[in-house]
């Protein structure tokens, strides 16, 4: 009876704090430019970007499991260390969304950031990156508030984030039914608005990424899972600073996979996301809902258990891969231009680097670990 208790006392906390939560990471799309406007616009505002001296990376704290591994990398002293011996640092800011984090490294403030697939292909289309780990391999998910099957969502209202891995998940799911996107009433809505929604009835059911689908679950124990379809996270950087600063390129490769070696270890994985909630919280200016060991399972589960990951291999780079059936998907629906080749998306991913890095795990000091307290100022993590 405790333990029920227990259950309904954090499900009823986290629908409380829902609204919170929602005030710090939901901005219309429409209401924002290239660096956002609001509280996000006035946060990005007092970014401090470097010179040559300075290795500025983008991170999502709010997303998982990318934000973990952005969260350690900035606190990495052994790459800060290693960096130091050539007079250069790093700084990593957190951003809302990767679509935030992609036009900062359009601009050329960000030398790299982490961040989802679909944001990283269209970054990758129109502009000259790469991406060199592999960060995510976990799931969009489609819920419901009762039981139904793909196939009972037609007619009914379904809310997504246009262009995303989960509307993607959301059509394809829809065609294995043989029903395309115009037998249901598409909402188009910002990922944390989509579990209120649900739960007011505007919607009969949604599409999004971890942590949502988590958080939707905690608050709501009564939701359904309808369907979930893999969704992929990337670590990239601007081809140019990759060229002409092949060597630091190569440490921050290595941090990232330092990072996924330590949450391997013991009590690293529980360490990491105290980190990352604490971060997330001070991006949003809200507590983050995510339970803890929740969040150990997202990073266990799309990274950590991921057979080669931070790798990124060549099979996933197949023409008969899902990632090249996004990338079709991007074109169809005008968020990169139909001309794009699929040869230039494909140079656009480094098999090499992190191999390389892996393969020479002393050289990289990949087992040697301290993770300290960053400096915060100025938005940087």
């Amino acid at each position: 009876m405790r333990a029920v208790t227990r259950c309904l006392s954090i499900a009823l906390l986290i629908s409380l704090l829902m609204p919170l939560w929602l005030c710090g990471c939901s901005r219309k799309d429409d209401d924002r430019g290239a660096a956002g406007k609001g509280a996000a616009a006035d946060r990005y505002a007092g970014y401090r970007f470097g010179g040559d001296e300075v290795i500025d990376l983008g991170s999502q704290p709010l997303t998982l499991p990318e934000g973990a591994v952005a969260e350690l990398v900035s606190r990495d002293a052994v790459l800060a260390s290693r960096l130091a011996d050539g007079g250069v640092s790093v700084r990593v800011h957190p951003f809302f969304k990767g679509r935030d984090l992609a036009e900062f490294l359009s601009s050329g403030k960000l030398q790299g950031g982490i961040f989802a697939d679909m944001p990283a292909l269209t970054a990758a289309a129109t502009g000259d990156f790469v991406c060199v780990g592999l960060l995510k391999q976990g799931f969009a998910t489609i819920i419901s508030r009762k039981p139904m099957l793909v196939r009972e969502l037609k007619g009914r209202r379904v809310a997504t984030g246009l262009g995303s891995a989960a509307h993607f998940t959301l059509l394809s799911a829809l065609q294995n039914e043989g029903l395309s996107e115009g037998d249901i009433t598409l909402v188009p809505m910002e990922v944390s608005d989509m579990p209120n929604a649900l739960a007011q009835g505007k919607i009969d059911a949604f599409s999004a990424w971890e942590p949502t689908p988590t958080l939707a679950f905690a608050a709501h124990p009564e939701y359904h899972m309808v369907h979930k379809g893999v969704s992929y996270g990337f670590l990239c950087l601007r081809r140019d600073f990759v060229r002409s600063h092949p060597d630091q390129a190569r440490e921050v490769a290595a941090a990232v996979a330092r990072a996924c070696a330590w949450m391997r270890g013991p009590h690293g994985l529980e360490q990491a996301v105290g980190w990352t909630a604490a971060s997330a919280a001070r991006l949003q200016g809200a507590p983050f809902l995510v339970p803890r060991p929740a969040m150990g399972t997202i990073v266990r589960n799309d990274l950590l258990n991921v057979p080669g990951a931070p790798r990124i291999t060549a099979t996933l780079l197949s023409e008969d891969g899902l990632l090249y059936k996004k990338f079709t998907f991007l074109k169809r629906t005008g968020k990169i231009p139909e001309s794009t080749p699929w040869a230039k998306m494909r140079d656009s991913f480094d098999t090499e680097m992190m191999r390389q890095v892996m393969a020479e795990g002393d050289r990289f000091a990949l087992q040697r670990f301290d993770y300290r307290n960053p400096d915060s100022s100025d938005g940087a993590q």
